[in-house]
């Protein structure tokens, strides 16, 4: 897998967050995860400790799929080498990843809880 390069002329990332990963050029593996309780209300109010990571949704475990590997490949890469002139990137966030290479084992997850606190009609 490895032995090879990775060559970017230009890259322009106007924002990387919350566990996510820009790898230029091969890996063997790749982890990101990331937790996200977030509150979002209507109006300004703070209480101080409000909300926790006990919800169900960051601890039940995720179904993953069986993996198979009695796939037989064969490839010739007549040029080896990954060339990129320029890549434009918006933003990259939560547990995701931009990699220009490859990756023999790479897992993401991203679990997120959010809390929207509206105002009813009659204090509007």
């Amino acid at each position: 897998m490895f032995g090879r390069y990775s060559v970017v002329n230009r890259i322009i990332l106007d924002t990387l967050s919350f566990s996510s990963v820009l790898e230029i050029g091969d890996s063997n593996n790749i982890r990101s995860s990331s937790k996200v309780y977030a509150v979002q209300r209507e109006q300004e109010l703070f209480y101080g400790s409000e909300g926790n990571f006990n919800d169900p949704i960051f601890s039940e475990p995720i179904p993953l799929p069986p993996l198979v590997f009695d796939v037989a490949v064969q490839k010739i890469n007549e040029r080896p080498n990954i060339v990129v002139n320029c890549i434009d990137i918006t933003g990259v966030s939560s547990a995701s990843v931009v990699q220009i290479g490859q990756t023999c084992d790479a897992y993401s997850e991203a679990r997120v809880k959010n809390i929207r606190h509206l105002l009813n009609g009659e204090n509007s």
